[in-house]
């Protein structure tokens, strides 16, 4: 069987092209700590996983180079499917859930990780084994822990594994339009934890296991509150910006999350040494997301103000003069792409929507748009007009998309206008609470 890191043309071209269209999907991509990640070397990579494939794409389209991966075993139970992810570079991994006689199939993939790091080829794993779509890093399996200390016995001495811990934050789980950060943290060197697991291999593992949740919560917002989850999601948005000024940092989002990680940080010590000084915020902030949908973007949108401003009017005017590219995007893109949302929509709120419409998007709009130019040949066919023709509908498509994040920014500003909130007093809850600290 050819080996799952062979080099493959289908591979590379299908690389590039999800690669591009993924990123278009964002406001803003922003990578930090890509120095380290090791070169020539065995490294795993360790991302938190709170959105299924996207959080794999996070990975595959900000590294250095091609990524070798293991997913849910279920997954593959359709052989056309599991020949497509085999080809994709995806193994299956086999949990409990999947029925303890299938466990043993793990081996094989097991094997084939071993050697793919072997092969000095990037691995990632998602440490959590499962996915949640909440902001928070869940307990870690020992599953990578056994294939880096397995890969490190085959190894040459003085060539040690290396494990990356990534963390991903998105403006939005499951629509476009928003921000992505991928951090990559500190690689840890198995060769600290070498000597302790010959000695007691357990031991290491749970030592190792430790260092590497401590280190991805770093790179992440992790909220571990249970009882003030939403609450504490909402303030380290909503005080975002007065952070920022309080931290001395720029403007931007990798900045912006160091800012709600602080938020978080001191409200959880709060929590810990004063639960009853949280009351005033908590109920502040149950209001706000009874009100709100989508709490980050519902803050992000109040920080632009309550009136009627020169920002807003030039938003209006910009759509009213865009509405003629708005119409020809619609007729052509309009109809697939309620079609996608249609049948993804139960996959709504579970963290796998924008995997879902992602996949499918990826896949039937180039043929869709393919059908097109083939009808539009039958009407006018001009090489140069069918290429300009089929060129312009994944153009149109981008515009399309920025499109709808404009008008829900826009009723979002006229919302804001129209109806009181308490943000104000939010903010002021959080900044006394703060001065208690």
């Amino acid at each position: 069987m050819e080996k799952i890191y062979s080099p493959s043309f289908f591979y590379s071209a299908l690389k590039l092209y999800a690669n591009y269209i993924f990123k278009r999907g964002f406001s803003s991509v922003e990578v930090n700590g890509e120095r380290n990640i090791p070169k020539d070397a065995s490294v795993i990579f360790a991302p938190n996983h709170q959105n299924a494939l996207i959080d794999a794409m996070a990975v595959l389209s900000t590294a250095p180079s091609k990524v070798i991966f293991l997913a849910r075993a279920d997954l593959f139970k359709k052989p056309t499917t599991a020949k497509a992810l085999r080809a994709l570079r995806i193994m299956p991994a086999y949990r409990i859930r999947d029925g303890i006689q299938n466990l043993k199939k793990n081996n094989d993939s097991f094997d084939q990780s071993v050697d793919t790091l072997l092969h000095r080829e990037f691995l990632c794993l998602m440490a959590e084994g499962g996915q949640e779509p909440k902001r928070r890093l869940r307990p870690l399996v020992k599953g990578m822990f056994r294939i880096a200390f397995s890969t490190q016995e085959q190894l040459p001495e003085n060539d040690y594994v290396k494990i990356v811990p990534v963390g991903i934050d998105y403006g939005d789980y499951d629509h476009t339009g928003h921000h992505l950060i991928v951090n990559y943290g500190k690689p840890i060197d198995i060769k600290d934890y070498w000597e302790s697991y010959k000695e007691n291999a357990p031991v290491a593992q749970n030592h190792l296991r430790d260092e590497l949740h401590s280190r991805m919560s770093e790179l992440m917002l992790d909220i571990q509150s249970e009882k003030y989850y939403d609450t504490f999601y909402a303030a380290s948005y909503l005080y975002n910006e007065e952070m920022l000024d309080e931290m001395g940092l720029d403007d931007n989002e990798t900045n912006r999350l160091a800012a709600r990680k602080e938020i978080i940080a001191r409200l959880s010590k709060m929590e810990e040494e004063n639960e009853s000084a949280l009351s005033d915020l908590d109920s502040l902030c149950q209001k706000w997301n009874a009100a709100h949908k989508d709490v980050a973007f519902s803050a992000r949108v109040r920080e632009d103000g309550c009136s009627f401003d020169i920002g807003l009017l030039l938003n209006l005017i910009y759509m009213v003069l865009m509405s003629p590219l708005l119409l020809y995007s619609l007729i052509f893109n309009g109809g697939p792409f309620a079609l996608v949302k249609h049948l993804t929509k139960k996959s709504r709120g579970t963290g796998f929507e924008s995997s879902f419409v992602f996949g499918l998007a990826a896949l039937s709009f180039p043929v869709i748009y393919l059908l097109y130019t083939l009808i539009a040949a039958f009407i006018y066919p001009n090489w140069i007009f069918l290429l300009a023709f089929f060129c312009s509908l994944p153009i149109s498509f981008y515009f399309f998309i920025r499109f709808r994040w404009r008008w829900s920014y826009v009723k979002e500003r006229f919302s804001n206008i129209t109806k009181p909130d308490v943000v104000a007093d939010i903010k002021s809850a959080v900044k006394r609470l703060f001065k208690k600290d």
